[in-house]
C-alpha cells in the first residue's frame, strides 16, 4: 500500500532533492529546528558546508544550483525578514517532504 502523502508530493521536488545531497541536509536540518528559523551562516555550519553553497540550495545560484530547483522556489523553505536580517524556516510542505524522506530512509535501513 502506498502512503497517501507520496501521491501528493510533486516529482520535481523529489528529483531536485535526489540530485543534491546538500539540499536534503539543509531541509532536514531546518526540519530538526522547527518551528525556529536560522540564518545562513549558522545553517552552513550545521550542515558542514560553506554559506555560498547553502545559499545556492536555498535560492539558486547560476548553473550549479538551478533556481527552479531551489528549496525556496519549490516551496519547501520560506524566508523571514526580521529587522533587515534574513532567516530561513521550513514550510508545512517542507515538513511533509522531510517526514517522507525519513520514512523512506528508515525503510531502506530495514531492508539492508
Amino acid at each position: 500500500m502506498i502512503a497517501p502523502y507520496l501521491i501528493t508530493i510533486d516529482p520535481h521536488i523529489l528529483r531536485s532533492l535526489n540530485k543534491s545531497h546538500l539540499r536534503k541536509k539543509v531541509l532536514m536540518y531546518l526540519d530538526s529546528i522547527y518551528p525556529n528559523a536560522d540564518y545562513l551562516s549558522n545553517i552552513a555550519r550545521q550542515v558542514g558546508s560553506d554559506a555560498s553553497n547553502v545559499l545556492g540550495c536555498l535560492r539558486g545560484m547560476g548553473n550549479r544550483y538551478n533556481g527552479n530547483s531551489s528549496l525556496i522556489e519549490l516551496g519547501l523553505v520560506e524566508v523571514l525578514d526580521v529587522d533587515g536580517y534574513k532567516y530561513y524556516r521550513i514550510t508545512d510542505l517542507g515538513r511533509r517532504v522531510a517526514k517522507m524522506l525519513k520514512e523512506m530512509h528508515r525503510g531502506q535501513m530495514l531492508h539492508v
